[in-house]
C-alpha cells in the first residue's frame, strides 16, 4: 500500500486492535494480528473476484473468534465495493441436520449486505454464483435494539415480525466433506443474500412448527423448527445478540436475522420455482433464472 493510504488494519474496530495488543509476547499468538486479519480478508475477497473455488483454511485461523475478525475485515471490503451497509445477519450451523451433514458443531454468524436483502417474490440469477444453493428459514425482525446476553423470552418480548425466508448461498463449489466453522465464518458464512416473505403473526408458537418446500409446484421436502438451535428460532437470535455484544456491536431494530435451515440446503439450477411456508405463516416465493 502507498505511504499515504490507510491500511485496512488501521480502520478495523477498536476490539480488534485491543485483541492484538493482548497477544502474548512469546510463543504462538492466541489471536491473529490486525495485519494477518487484513491479509486473510484480502485473500478471500480476491478469491471471490476471481470466482475461485472455496479453499478451507482452518490451520491458518486459531479460533472461531479470529474467523469472525477476518469476516469483519472481509465484509468491510464488500461494503466499500458495493457502496452499501450491513443490513442484517444470519446464524449458520443451527440445524442438527445440517451440522450432521457437514460434520461441524459450532454456530457462527454472517452479515447480510443491505443491497442483498430482497422481498418475495424474487428472481435470482444462478450465473452470478460459482455454486448456488437455497436454504429455507424463519427470519426474525426485532422492534428494539438489543446487545449482550439475553434469552429467547427477551427476543419474544421485543419482536416486530416473523417471516418465511430463503437464504441465498454462495459456497463456491466447496467440498462439503471438508467444511469447518472457522473457514465458513471467515468467508461471511457464505451469505449471498436473503429473500423475505410477508410478515406472519408475531404471536405464533414456533415450537415444532412444520414447514414445506414446493419445487415447481410439488412438495419435495419438509422439516420442523426442531432442527434449529435449541428447537426454537428465537434461541438463534438470542445467541446472535450475545455474540454481537461480545464484539461491541448491536442488533438494530428492523435488521432481519436468518435463524438457520429448516430443511437441508437445496442445490438447484435455473428454471426452478420455489415456494416455502411454515404452518400458519405466509409463503415466500423464489424463481431461479
Amino acid at each position: 500500500m502507498g505511504k499515504n493510504r490507510l491500511s485496512l488494519a488501521e480502520t478495523l474496530p477498536e476490539f480488534l486492535r485491543w485483541r492484538a495488543l493482548s497477544m502474548p509476547l512469546k510463543g504462538v499468538p492466541d489471536v491473529l494480528s490486525p495485519s494477518e486479519v487484513e491479509a486473510l480478508a484480502a485473500e478471500i475477497f480476491q478469491q471471490h473476484e476471481e470466482r475461485a473455488l472455496f479453499r478451507p483454511i482452518p490451520d491458518r485461523i486459531p479460533t472461531v473468534e479470529d474467523a469472525h475478525d477476518v469476516q469483519e475485515a472481509y465484509v468491510a471490503l464488500l461494503l466499500k465495493k458495493f457502496n452499501t451497509t450491513v443490513g442484517g445477519y444470519k446464524v449458520a450451523l443451527t440445524s442438527k441436520q445440517t451440522r450432521d451433514w457437514l460434520k461441524v458443531y459450532e454456530p457462527c454468524a454472517g452479515q447480510v449486505l443491505a443491497t442483498r436483502i430482497h422481498t418475495s417474490p424474487h428472481s435470482e440469477r444462478i450465473a452470478d454464483y460459482v455454486r448456488f444453493s437455497a436454504e429455507t428459514e424463519i427470519c426474525v425482525i426485532l422492534d428494539k435494539d438489543m446487545s449482550g446476553p439475553c434469552t429467547s423470552a427477551d427476543i419474544r418480548e421485543n419482536l416486530r415480525s416473523l417471516h418465511c425466508a430463503y437464504e441465498l448461498v454462495e459456497d463456491r463449489g466447496a467440498d462439503m466433506t471438508k467444511i469447518d466453522a472457522k473457514s465458513l465464518a471467515s468467508d461471511n458464512s457464505w451469505n449471498g443474500g436473503i429473500v423475505i416473505g410477508p410478515p406472519a403473526s408475531k404471536d405464533i408458537d414456533l415450537t415444532n412448527l412444520r414447514g414445506k418446500l414446493k419445487i415447481n409446484g410439488g412438495v419435495t421436502h419438509q422439516g420442523t423448527t426442531a432442527e434449529t438451535m435449541g428447537g426454537d428460532p428465537l434461541d438463534a437470535v438470542a445467541w446472535l445478540v450475545g455474540h454481537l455484544g461480545k464484539r461491541g456491536k448491536v442488533l438494530k431494530a428492523g435488521q432481519p436475522v436468518m435463524t438457520g435451515s429448516i430443511i437441508q440446503s437445496q442445490f438447484l439450477g435455473a428454471g426452478i420455482t420455489l415456494e416455502f411456508a411454515m404452518d400458519g405463516m405466509p409463503p415466500v416465493h423464489l424463481k431461479l433464472i
